[in-house]
């Protein structure tokens, strides 16, 4: 349980600098999971999000998302009793769950700000805006955790069974300003297929991560009375340079300037295609496809951090290193550089990290499947592959909890409404809901955040506001239908847009 004391001990006290971080995730976000609008042409600039090609076969000219937040989490180590979505908000509480076991906690965020879809012409479309975006996740090895436990102590003795220990938590924010062009590149037989690549300008926010392995801990006496000793454990951890500056005494106007200087701004890309077979026959639902397949590859790239002067690697191995001289050695650590000294203290041997590190954005693959069943009922699959482990197992990087989603959606130009269920990474399965009406777009991921008073910790919401526009006396013959090309010679006729939108 050593480990799980100098996981919890080591882990709260490195917390003490994370909250900047954690502010920062609640203004600055993005996760890119408006679910139930997957697939749909009435997504609009939020679509780049999920496939850059899908901003082609839209029936507006331009549309605007002046604002658009979203914010999801999921969690099997603690519950959050007596709240909810709706009032009455109060004695609220968080509690631990009880048991051994794996624990994990996954949280993404984001913002966006106006985001413009702009159509060139009948065969392409640009896109552009700005983003903020968060990503926090963490994992333990098998610890038992119960809501009651006190004292360092008792918490070491529990987990006497469970050594070794490990754990490791990431986190990262950074704000995006991002173009979009995507265009038609193949038509066949009246089906199209659609191309589009996103790059994006990244500037990091703030960074940090934390891995702690081989926590080991033997059974002694410890000031005349049964105690825990910590035996062995490696500990690593950095965080941006930028959060220090939070922590002086200087003008919040300095603290700012001082806080986006030490940042770097790396180039990131994400590419997508989408293959539309059209309706065999016309109709009047306003979308004019029945099939509509897209896979994208989204989020290559990375953020780049500075290290902090107290960012450390340590070995702690050192000899009659008690629970209780480690509760007493952290119990007026209130800084990150005073955490750095006690850790100095406590460990065989420490070295401090310097120069620069990354965290890998969560690269993943995202195959997705909208289907018109008729009128104006739609079925949308979406499933998420992450790829950011393959990039090598030295590298850090936070995890995207997307796996599956499927939504059933009835939907027009002015109204709809959305049923999503999925399934995330840690076979948590939720049920949300969402309705559009006008431009707003108001969504839970899971609705048991308003049906119970105990499921908070897992779920989420969106919420977004999308202008769509058609171009009044278009002789563009876009407008109203896609129109004709030539390709090799031939007249193929594109996918057809209907006349008129409900």
């Amino acid at each position: 349980m050593n480990n799980i004391t100098a996981m919890k001990s080591i882990s709260m006290r490195i917390r003490i600098f994370l909250p900047a971080i954690l502010l920062i995730t609640l203004n600055s976000l993005q996760a890119q999971d408006y679910r139930a609008i997957n697939g749909t042409s009435y997504a609009g600039s939020l679509g780049t999000a999920n496939n850059p090609a899908s901003i082609v076969h839209v029936p507006f000219a331009w549309d605007i998302t002046p604002m658009a937040l979203q914010f999801k989490q999921t969690t099997n180590s603690l519950i959050i009793d007596s709240l909810s979505f709706l009032p009455p908000w109060k004695n609220a509480r968080v509690r631990s769950t009880n048991g051994t076991f794996k624990r994990f906690v996954m949280a993404n965020q984001d913002l966006r700000l106006l985001n413009v879809r702009i159509r060139l012409n009948s065969n392409s479309a640009i896109a552009f805006g700005i983003s903020g975006r968060s990503y926090l996740s963490a994992k333990t090895s098998s610890i038992n955790g119960q809501d009651t436990v006190g004292p360092l102590r008792e918490f070491m003795g529990i987990n006497l069974n469970n050594i070794p220990v490990s754990a490791e938590e990431r986190s990262h924010e950074w704000a995006e300003v991002f173009g979009t062009y995507a265009r038609t590149i193949v038509m066949y037989n009246n089906a199209v297929l659609n191309a589009g690549i996103t790059v994006k300008l990244n500037y990091g926010i703030a960074g940090a991560y934390m891995t702690a392995s081989d926590f080991d801990e033997v059974a002694g006496t410890v000031n005349n009375k049964p105690g825990y000793y910590l035996s062995n454990g490696n500990l690593k951890y950095g965080y941006s340079s930028n959060i220090d500056v939070l922590d002086t005494s200087t003008t919040s106007q300095n603290v700012l300037k001082e806080f986006f200087r030490k940042t770097y701004s790396p180039i990131g890309i994400s590419l997508g295609a989408e293959y539309i077979i059209p309706e065999a026959e016309e109709d009047d639902n306003g979308y004019g496809y029945n099939l509509k397949i897209g896979v994208s590859l989204l989020d290559l790239g990375n953020n780049k951090f500075q290290y902090s002067n107290y960012s450390r690697s340590a070995v702690l191995n050192k000899n009659n290193i008690s629970d209780s001289l480690i509760e007493t050695s952290l119990d007026n650590t209130n800084s990150p550089a005073a955490f750095a000294d006690t850790l100095q203290s406590l460990a065989g041997s420490t070295t401090t990290l310097s120069g620069s590190f990354k965290i890998l954005q969560p690269t993943r693959l995202v195959i997705n499947v909208d289907k018109h069943i008729s009128k104006n009922f739609f079925i949308n699959a979406d499933l998420t592959l992450p790829l950011t482990m393959f990039r090598g197992k030295k590298k850090v990087f936070a995890r995207d909890m997307n796996l599956f989603s499927l939504t059933p959606r009835l939907e027009t130009k002015e109204f709809g409404i959305y049923l999503p269920a999925s399934l995330n990474t840690q076979m948590h399965f939720w049920i949300g809901a969402a309705i559009k009406a006008g431009p707003l777009l108001l969504g839970v991921h899971n609705l048991a955040n308003i049906l119970s008073k105990n499921k908070m910790q897992d779920g989420g919401a969106y919420l977004a506001f999308t202008f769509r526009f058609k171009k009044k006396n278009d002789n563009d013959s876009d407008t109203d239908n896609i129109g004709k090309q030539s390709i090799s010679g031939k007249q193929l006729r594109q996918l057809s847009c209907p006349t008129r939108i409900q």
